[in-house]
């Protein structure tokens, strides 16, 4: 069934930013990027366009605030692991909980790493929430290496890490993998143990 748009005067000027990106991400998994404009949300919530722009100078902007959402949600994903576990158990945990959230959100993952945010990556908050996500991996790894978290090492490994991860949500939201990711994810680190163990001197 359609949402019908909200009457006009149903919201407080406080809280119209969350309103606008919450329905601009509906309307995002609902029609797709492409269709997703800021005329057609203000409509959604049932506000004119003049209310809007005082939150969002124009749809580059919203679509720039909807992403530095995902990778919010992203990075809390990501640290929600358990602290007690041995650090290669934290990086299956973080892991899974990556490719996950990629799947629960295709579209705004699409979104978060897509050329639509060309030009707003000097955004501080886009880059702030970024290198959130990253950090969070970041910090797994220089455990598991016993490393300093800037040091070039783990900022070396937790790229591959990342890369990695993004190619296996990529498949996954994608549909190239069946459903399972518990499952795809103890497959390929376990295929990252057989190369490791490969290249290591007998």
């Amino acid at each position: 069934m359609a949402k019908t748009a909200r009457t006009r005067g149903t919201y407080h000027v406080g809280n119209l930013a969350p309103q606008l990106l919450s329905a601009a991400r509906d309307m995002l998994g609902e029609v797709g990027l492409a269709k997703l404009s800021l005329r057609a949300v203000t409509e959604r919530v049932g506000v004119s366009s003049t209310a809007a722009y005082h939150h969002f100078a124009n749809r580059a902007e919203l679509v720039a605030h909807l992403a530095i959402q995902g990778f919010n949600e992203l990075a809390q994903a990501m640290a929600d692991r358990d602290p007690q576990a041995p650090d290669d158990e934290k990086l299956r945990q973080a892991t899974l909980a990556y490719v996950r959230f990629a799947r629960a959100n295709p579209a705004l993952y699409q979104l978060m790493f897509g050329t639509e945010l060309g030009g707003s990556a000097e955004i501080p908050e886009l880059k702030q929430a970024r290198e959130a996500s990253f950090g969070e991996l970041k910090k797994i790894i220089a455990e598991l290496l016993g490393k300093e978290v800037q040091s070039a090492e783990v900022r070396s490994a937790a790229l591959a890490g990342w890369s990695y991860t993004h190619g296996l949500a990529s498949l996954v939201i994608h549909n190239v993998l069946p459903a399972g990711d518990e499952r795809y994810v103890d497959r390929t680190l376990q295929g990252f143990d057989y190369l490791f163990k490969a290249r290591s001197p007998s």
